[in-house]
């Protein structure tokens, strides 16, 4: 009876890893984790050149890994040996490198994964900015809409994406079921997959009404359409990363609708409305799309646990893409409370900034003169917010349903110092703001 101690996920991977350290001492070595979590080798090469090399790694793991390993004959594979799409190199994270080893990971999860990959690469070059908030509930669409209308007021052409596609809330906010267009974002990703996104892609975008009388546009590009038909089945295919039966993944087929539309339209500013939580819409329209980030949160244990469990996963990433994307994020105060604000917001501030202090900006020495950090009170910071502010004629927000439309004092009252900053900060350079 065996008596070795159980392995469970969290030891897997520094076990396996460990276990090459011991066993190779130079080249490239992916270590390969299933959607199961177990890990095995993926050496370069051919079996029959490698074998000999591997043959005393590949017990060593076999016998280490227990339920997260494979048998010897299995624990390593051979790229000469197999087919290797380029998702391979593209998804890879470097873990480790010293002398004349570098280790890299390959996991392969169901979901997660866009978390990890770099920036896309874009055509188009038109201002971009994502509301995002790790928990819903917290105000997000609601600022959304309002701020496009503020903007389509000042004649800017306003471009949003509902990508919040489990709960869509922005389209049913503005655009009534009569103006919804023939089909939605569910319906071209499902078509995509078959090549056929190019027959649909005029018929996924509307006009809101909310912009009727305005010098300016809110253009929306909503989850469903009049003719999108049965849901669930068409969102349940939509997170595919095949396209036209090759595999590309999500977040590349994501840039390309959006710029396609882009491409279109012409406007001023896209607004992307991410889905809440952890999900891989967050993941690519956050820190892949060269999006600016407004992260909008409340004064709560629970979303300050939320977002430290976020960044503290964005440390993993290689520096690079952690500075290609940390410089477009601002905090968002959301429903600052009417009593005690001062108090609220002072709150606020300190458990922002430690958050980012704890997880993204750099420790800045006395001589150091480019390093990504702030004081706490340094207004122009990302961990410094924005300020919405709650209020009772907001909080059932339907301008489209009320026959006077948006109340400009009460939108002043929660949202001038939001809209002012959020302005200065997108739109930075533009004289006319």
């Amino acid at each position: 009876m065996s008596t070795q101690k159980p392995v469970f996920f969290n030891s897997a991977l520094n076990i396996a890893l460990n276990t090459v350290k011991r066993n190779i001492d130079s080249g490239d070595i992916v270590l390969v984790q299933d959607l199961n979590g177990r890990i095995r080798v993926l050496a370069d090469g051919h079996e029959s050149e490698q074998k000999t090399a591997f043959d005393k790694c590949s017990q060593e793991l076999a016998n280490a890994l227990g339920a997260y390993g494979f048998p010897k004959e299995r624990a390593v594979l051979y790229a000469g040996d197999m087919e290797l799409g380029d998702d391979v190199v593209s998804d890879r994270q470097p873990i480790y490198e010293e002398d004349a080893l570098k280790v890299w990971l390959l996991d392969r999860q169901i979901i997660g994964q866009d978390w990890m990959r770099a920036p896309l690469q874009r055509r188009t070059t038109n201002r971009r900015v994502t509301f995002f908030g790790i928990k819903g509930g917290v105000g997000r669409s609601t600022a959304l809409a309002i701020w496009a209308w503020r903007l389509a007021k000042q004649g800017k052409k306003v471009l949003i994406f509902d990508l919040d596609l489990e709960s869509p809330g922005v389209s049913s906010t503005l655009l009534p079921s009569e103006y919804l267009p023939d089909y939605g974002i569910v319906d071209w990703f499902v078509e995509d997959s078959v090549g056929q996104a190019n027959i649909i892609e005029d018929a996924i975008i509307a006009s809101s009404p909310l912009a009727r009388d305005l010098p300016g546009e809110i253009r929306i590009v909503p989850a469903f359409g009049r003719d999108t038909g049965d849901y669930l089945p068409k969102l349940a295919r939509c997170y595919s990363e095949l396209s036209d039966n090759a595999y590309k993944p999500w977040g590349e087929r994501l840039q390309q609708m959006v710029e396609e539309v882009e491409d279109k339209e012409r406007p001023d500013l896209v607004i992307l409305d991410s889905r809440a939580g952890i999900h891989d819409i967050a993941a690519v329209s956050v820190t892949r799309m060269g999006a600016d980030a407004f992260i909008f949160a409340v004064d709560s244990l629970q979303t300050w646990k939320a977002y430290a469990f976020l960044f503290s996963h964005w440390q993993k990433y290689p520096k690079e893409q952690l500075r290609e994307f940390r410089r477009r994020l601002q905090i968002v105060a959301s429903l600052v409370p009417e009593t005690d604000r001062e108090r609220y917001l002072n709150r606020f501030i300190e458990r922002s900034w430690g958050l980012f202090r704890d997880h993204l900006y750099d420790e800045a020495g006395a001589q150091t003169t480019d390093a990504f950090s702030f004081d706490i009170e340094d207004k122009e910071a990302p961990h410094y917010p924005l300020q919405v502010n709650w209020n009772r004629g907001l909080q059932e927000f339907d301008p489209l349903q009320n026959s006077k439309g948006v109340d400009e004092q009460d939108v002043q009252t929660a949202m001038g110092k939001f809209m002012t900053e959020a302005q200065r900060i997108v739109f930075a350079g533009e004289e006319d703001l």
